[in-house]
């Protein structure tokens, strides 16, 4: 089906144990529910989720419109299942654009269908209107079950066999939505000439939650995906692109979910996700014994979906999702460890990256007394090594003392500045940074094309408190191609970043290259192939287009090589399922092959 697959904002294709929601504007509570509704208030938030920055649609009582139209109306396209209206849209640079908002994929999941894979979208007479964001599908903050439609958006005027990006949002799992105004398609769009489509999918329970039978499989969200996948494939000709190019890329849980349709990395014991499921049933006052799952399940289809929502996080502890994908013997029939080890995946190009400061915005949320938004924070020793305790506890002592050696800067341990810093780094390197430099060392050993950066640049307007320096999902504004809109606080730097990065994306959608368009035009500064041997990397920078080889080469050897045997020497390792938790499974498996 695609020629490239592209997890462009890759502090993913792992899936890191605490994946926030995306870009600080979806929930991301530090206990299970208390702080949703403020966090998505975040005064700090450039990307508060609010009324005034979400594009959803107005209610759950949104409807499609069908009126008759002339054959000559070019915003009427036929697809597969009828004909759809679009409408016309200006993007910030004064470019237009053709959008299609809102076109059924599947059917809604409702009654019956609740927790079931999604059923394709039913024929249409006449022309259905796709001019109103769709609704966002169930969480904490959205309410509306009927939500799988998809967004199509192509430049003015429309191209022939154009190639078209796919972007899958974030969010853990448990949260997110296309219709952020960060993920405003149109920039990118008429810039680059490209076909921009998003979708929207189950998340939370009603996405993934488990209990094997055929009313409740598992992965319905990831089934939700594969249909909207097949709906381009299908239809997107129809639009001015080019079914046979089409990239995959996605931020957090959406770049998760590319590596799932890639690599299919993520996984939990069904057994333990069965159980969750039942602890749910049981917080909702549903019947919960295992020996009668029609009555749980009866019950939890007729339950109000935003009570399923408000209770998932009472089944489990912090920096663990309740309800993610499962190895169901459908979506993902073989186990990750295996299908690395059988080299079982998709031979293709990938480009991949992470950002220079990925912890702190976790450990903002996790360790809020000691991380307050304000720009004098500071760690003394005693607070840095509670703080090591609290962020890794499935370590033994040893290890844990290993960490503190590792990440104390031995010239001035008393430092508070330095203390701070390395806890970002602690985190950031674990869960994100070196899982993603191993997923690209694997894939390049077996000859595939793989491009990788290390994203460095903070927005000078940044509203976040100086020392958190450049956070996870930073670099997505600089994707969409935000800077370039007029009304917005950047400067001249970065709106010639937002091109570049705009550029390099585009090509490797394009080509496979991010370096080289279609005529043949190659991007002034050269990005290089990232090799088994060599690890380089790009670094995307206002002031620099350095290359170097990692990042953080040494700190990586000592997570994936050293603190494992160490852990094996010096005592019994937790459980497989607490350790699965913990790094949310990829960490365990790649290191189990590695070794």
């Amino acid at each position: 089906m695609t020629k490239h697959w592209a997890t462009c904002f890759l502090v993913g294709f792992l899936i890191p144990s605490c994946i926030p929601a995306p870009h600080r504007n979806r929930h991301h509570p530090s206990e299970p529910h208390a702080e949703a509704y403020h966090m998505s208030r975040d005064p700090f938030d450039p990307h508060r989720d609010s009324e005034e920055f979400r594009r959803d649609a107005p209610d759950d009582k949104r409807e499609f419109t069908r009126r008759d139209s002339t054959d000559d109306d070019p915003l009427v396209v036929q697809t597969r299942k009828g004909k759809v209206r679009g409408i016309t849209f200006t993007a910030a640079t004064g470019k237009k654009v053709d959008a299609w908002l809102g076109i059924p994929y599947a059917q809604k999941p409702l009654g019956s269908l609740r927790f079931r894979h999604p059923r394709p979208a039913e024929k249409w007479d006449g022309v259905l209107n796709a001019t109103a964001q769709p609704n966002s599908c169930v969480q904490i903050i959205d309410t509306v079950e009927d939500c799988l439609y998809i967004n199509v958006v192509v430049p003015k005027p429309r191209p022939t066999n154009a190639a078209v990006l796919v972007w899958v949002f974030g969010g853990g799992f448990y949260s997110g939505t296309n219709t952020l105004d960060v993920y405003d398609h149109n920039i990118l769009v008429s810039e680059e000439n490209v076909i921009l489509v998003s979708m929207q999918y189950r998340v939370a329970s009603l996405g993934f939650l488990y209990f094997g039978t055929s009313d409740v499989p598992g992965n319905a969200g990831m089934f939700d995906q594969m249909m909207a996948l097949q709906w381009i494939k299908d239809n997107i000709a129809a639009f001015g692109g080019n079914p046979n190019n089409i990239t995959l890329f996605g931020e957090s849980a959406g770049a998760v979910s590319v590596s799932l349709h890639l690599l299919s990395p993520l996984s939990r014991n069904l057994e333990e996700s069965l159980l969750r499921g039942l602890r749910l049933a049981e917080a909702v006052a549903c019947p919960h014994e295992r020996s009668d799952l029609g009555a749980v399940i009866d019950c939890l289809k007729k339950k109000d979906p935003v009570e399923l929502v408000n209770n998932e996080w009472g089944t489990l502890g912090i920096c663990e999702f309740p309800f993610v994908p499962v190895i169901d013997g459908a979506f993902l029939d073989e186990h990750p460890m295996r299908a690395l080890a059988n080299k079982n995946f998709k031979k293709t190009n990938i480009l991949m990256g992470s950002n220079t400061e990925e912890g702190y915005y976790f450990i903002i949320y996790y360790l809020t007394e000691l991380f307050r938004k304000e720009e004098n924070v500071y760690v003394n020793r005693q607070e840095f090594l509670r703080a090591v305790t609290e962020l890794n506890p499935y370590v033994n002592a040893v290890a844990r003392q290993a960490i503190v050696f590792e990440y104390t800067d031995w010239l001035n341990p008393d430092d508070p500045v330095s203390n701070r810093n390395a806890l970002d780094k602690m985190v950031g390197d674990y869960h994100f940074t070196c899982n993603v430099n191993e997923f690209a060392h694997r894939y390049a050993e077996t000859g595939n094309n793989v491009f990788m950066y290390y994203y460095k640049h903070r927005t000078v307007a940044n509203p976040w408190p100086s020392w958190t320096g450049v956070m996870h999902a930073d670099e997505i504004n600089y994707v969409f191609g935000e800077p370039l809109n007029p009304t917005k606080s950047y400067t001249a730097q970065e709106v010639d970043l937002s091109k570049r990065i705009m550029r390099y994306w585009a090509n490797f959608a394009k080509t496979g290259n991010p370096n080289l368009s279609p005529n043949g035009v190659r991007t002034p500064a050269f990005w290089p192939l990232h090799t088994a041997f060599g690890r380089e990397y790009l670094t995307l920078d206002v002031n620099s287009t350095a290359t170097g080889r990692g990042p953080r080469i040494k700190q990586c050897a000592f997570w994936k090589k050293y603190l494992p045997q160490l852990q094996q020497l010096t005592g019994t390792r937790v459980s497989e399922e607490t350790y699965f938790n913990h790094t949310l499974q990829f960490d365990y498996y790649m290191r189990l092959y590695y070794n």
